[in-house]
């Protein structure tokens, strides 16, 4: 089906040193006896002088070391880019970081912003960069594969139509996924598009269930617009054309209000194509909406789906003349 559940971290805040002028201060009245220093100021100025040296008890933390300090940089920046759906500059800036980080021999910090590399590479649809990253990852890590790092893995494969291998990654990260695990609900999300791809419907079904039901009380809008849409697709595999559009509209409701144009023109897409499997609705409506949503974003590959589905149900009309 075309639906498809598609595919944040700044460093610490930098502290300052104090000005130079206040150790300055600190220095000339550190050696005045309390007598001196009160024949010292009057007034306003002895409180001046209190305050200083109140001060000077503390010491300041130092400042980041350079390339430190431009790796936080580089990630928190990439962070925001990611946010705003700025993903080309985004995954430079990861790259960037994770360059700094391994010059610096701070692999935990390599590896996360390798991490939100791939994360980034499968929001702009390179999937095949996301393997890269992710292997590059499994190569200076000797603890293997966290559960979060082989559900992008599967993602990946997924999205490069490597059924086996996805399943093989899957049935890994579950092996790590037990108990109170936080990524359990995207597990079974993937998992749901894993059976979605191997045509069981009723397993796609279950596992988009499962994960609905458990990001109930969590604040992941995101995830649960992922299950809607996944549960739409498998009711609609499954021949339950009107069961699905609830659930597909439901998943439109949740990616309008988080203002993401590629799920939402994808769930326009499906809409379409469950009112054209059901043929109770004109489905031309909602692929049209498909295909403006995606040309405004600039998402030639659902523009072209929607295009080519408008084109079939003219061609239809047309011979059924």
């Amino acid at each position: 089906m075309r639906a498809k559940a598609l595919k944040k971290h700044a460093g610490p805040p930098q502290v300052l040193p104090a000005p130079e002028g206040e150790f300055l201060a600190c220095k000339a009245l550190g050696p005045l006896g309390g007598e001196r220093r009160a024949a010292a100021f009057s007034g306003g100025a002895l409180l001046l002088a209190a305050l200083i040296l109140a001060a000077c008890g503390s010491t300041p933390k130092p400042a980041d070391p350079p390339r430190l300090k431009a790796a936080l940089e580089a990630e928190s920046d990439g962070a925001k880019r990611y946010g705003r759906g700025d993903y080309t500059v985004a995954a430079r800036r990861f790259d960037e970081a994770a360059r700094i980080y391994a010059s610096i021999d701070d692999t935990p910090g390599a590896t996360r912003n390798r991490l939100h590399l791939a994360r980034t590479e499968l929001a702009l649809g390179r999937a095949e960069a996301a393997l890269r990253v992710l292997a590059l990852t499994e190569s200076t890590t000797d603890s293997g594969l966290a559960p979060g790092t082989l559900l992008l893995k599967a993602q990946a494969q997924l999205a490069l139509a490597r059924h086996a291998d996805a399943q093989q990654s899957l049935a890994a990260a579950a092996g790590l996924c037990a108990g109170a695990c936080p990524q359990l609900a995207s597990l079974h999300l993937l998992q749901a598009r894993a059976a979605l791809a191997d045509k069981r419907a009723l397993d796609a079904l279950t596992h988009a269930e499962t994960a609905l039901k458990l990001l109930k009380d969590r604040d992941e809008a995101n995830e649960a617009g992922n299950a809607w849409r996944l549960i739409a697709a498998a009711r609609l595999a499954g021949g339950d054309a009107g069961g699905a559009l609830p659930a597909a509209r439901a998943a439109l409701e949740i990616d309008r209000r988080l203002a993401l144009p590629e799920k939402i023109a994808r769930d326009w897409l499906l809409i379409g194509d469950i009112q054209r499997r059901s043929g109770t609705d004109n489905p031309a409506p909602a692929y049209r909406r498909a295909l403006d949503v995606a040309n405004a974003a600039g998402l030639a590959d659902i523009a072209g789906i929607a295009a080519q589905a408008l084109a079939e149900l003219d061609k239809a009309k047309t011979n059924a003349r």
